[in-house]
């Protein structure tokens, strides 16, 4: 069952059927009263829907409907919710002027289809008070009129005054009563002697008063019996005997059972040992559904609570579902996604999600020093609470240039130079140096990437004889490079990992 349908809190279901169903509900001002919700998916529940409403809007106009009456035509909320009325009851009236408002509501009502049988009138302070209108009643004008009996009599639908008629003459009344009287002796003596034979109709998930207004013409005698099941809607008929379909007789005893179990409040079972709370629902008349677990402060075995709430009214018999705590468990929390962000912002955001930081591992790469370039366990992983999270971030690559600009070439002959790890620089590098032109030595070391075994390395110089390349290759990673390059003037190097520019740097003449 829903605990809200709108605006409204659902207490029980008093009618479902087709597109409608009526519910007993609290506003929030916190009356009660009867709402009335439509499914309009169909044209038909459409039609319904705004008959009603119209049928509302009429009795509106006449002063008859209760103060709080609200009325809802939005798309996915059709619905009346219809406060209750403490008064008594208006019928069988008594007086002209009861008679004479009565007659004017059956007036307005019926050509919208609405007879005497589908109102609750009641007397108030000012008048006659509609308490209740049947949404789904069917009839047609005339049948309005007619059900309408005397609060009608001699008046159309319209409520049009008849004119009157010529008085007849003296006799004629006594004649046609005389007559009246021997047909109807002669009718009852056919009816005694040859009862009529009626189909009984299924009255089950019918109201009383439903069932009542059907089998009302056959002459029957209804007997009402209650049962209470908590599995089927209140206040309708669940038996009947005899069964749909029977063939019955005017006087017939009809026995119809009317489902209204009792109704009880579920207990307050917060902070109760299991036991003892299924022991608690079983003197209430509930009967224990699943029982889930979970993680909670309080011992284990302990009801955290349940569904519905406490204190919420339910039949006896209905089901209740516990939530018992299984004792203190591990707190965990969620890894959030670092990588792009800069040291500092990772470690705060790691210490909002009750994390820490474990190792920073730093390797050379084109992002800026500091940038978070991956992490350990991936994002998104679920940790226990202060658990560390291994960083990988970005550092400068080390490009070293001595100080003292080598003028002359004081090293050994090209065979006897020893070989960098990782391949040399410098070619060009041999023989006697031009006027102006100096030797710079370099060391660079390459930067380690784990998806790749080796990098595209090329280096580009410009000097006063313009740009060259004096090396261009490939080099395995996390390996150095090393040697010398010839230059003339001041100097300018472009160091380009796979096309990337990755490092630059002067080196002015002396």
């Amino acid at each position: 069952m829903p605990e809200r349908l709108g605006p409204y809190e659902v207490l029980h279901q008093e009618r479902s059927e087709a597109f409608l169903s009526a519910w007993r509900a609290r506003s929030e001002a916190g009356g009660e009263g009867t709402l009335y919700w439509f499914e309009v998916r169909e044209p038909e529940a459409r039609a319904a829907f705004f008959r009603f409403r119209k049928a509302l809007r009429a009795l509106a106009a006449l002063g008859a409907l209760p103060e709080g009456i609200e009325i809802s035509a939005k798309p996915g909320r059709y619905y009346v919710f219809w406060p209750a009325v403490e008064a008594p009851s208006a019928l069988p009236a008594k007086g002209r002027k009861v008679v004479a408002e009565v007659g004017r509501l059956l007036a307005a009502l019926a050509p919208l289809g609405y007879a005497l049988p589908d109102l609750d009138l009641r007397l108030g302070e000012e008048g006659v008070v509609v308490a209740r209108l049947d949404p789904l009643a069917e009839h047609d004008e005339a049948e309005a009129v007619r059900l309408g009996g005397r609060f009608m009599k001699g008046r159309p639908a319209g409520g049009a005054r008849p004119r009157p008629a010529r008085r007849p003459a003296a006799w004629l009344p006594g004649a046609l009563l005389a007559l009246l009287g021997v047909l109807l002796i002669v009718a009852g003596a056919n009816r005694y002697l040859n009862p009529p034979e009626f189909t009984l109709p299924d009255l089950r998930g019918l109201t009383a008063r439903e069932a009542l207004e059907k089998v009302g013409p056959m002459g029957l005698k209804v007997v009402f019996n209650e049962a209470g099941d908590p599995e089927k809607p209140r206040d309708v008929i669940i038996e009947q005997n005899p069964e749909p379909g029977a063939r019955v007789k005017p006087r017939h005893r009809l026995e119809l059972l009317i489902n209204r179990p009792k109704e009880s409040v579920v207990p307050d079972l917060t902070g109760e040992p299991l036991d003892e709370a299924q022991q608690q629902l079983a003197a209430g008349g509930f009967q224990p559904a699943e029982i889930e677990t979970a993680p909670s402060d309080r011992p284990a075995g302990t009801v955290l609570a349940t569904a519905p709430p406490a204190r919420a009214p339910l039949p006896q018999g209905a089901q209740i579902k516990l939530l018992v705590s299984e004792g203190p468990g591990q707190q965990t929390t969620v890894l959030p996604d670092l990588q792009g962000l800069a040291l500092e912002d990772a470690e705060y955001l790691l210490s909002v999600a009750e994390l820490r930081v474990g190792d920073v591992q730093k390797i050379p790469s084109p992002e800026p020093a500091g940038t978070v370039l991956a992490q350990s366990p991936p994002a998104g992983s679920e940790l226990a609470v202060g658990s560390p999270v291994t960083l990988t971030v970005a550092a400068r690559a080390e490009v070293l240039i001595p100080k003292n600009t080598i003028l002359e070439p004081e090293t050994p002959p090209p065979a006897e130079r020893p070989e960098a790890p990782g391949g040399a620089i410098g070619a060009g590098d041999s023989g006697e140096l031009a006027p102006g032109e100096r030797i710079v030595p370099i060391r660079v070391t390459l930067p380690q990437q784990s998806e790749r075994a080796t990098v595209h390395v090329r280096l580009v110089v410009s000097d006063e004889d313009g740009s060259r390349t004096p090396i261009d290759t490939y080099a395995p990673v996390g390996t150095a490079l090393e040697g010398s390059v010839r230059v003339k003037g001041d100097a300018h190097f472009r160091l380009y990992l796979d096309d990337f520019l990755y490092q630059q740097w002067d080196s002015p003449a002396p």
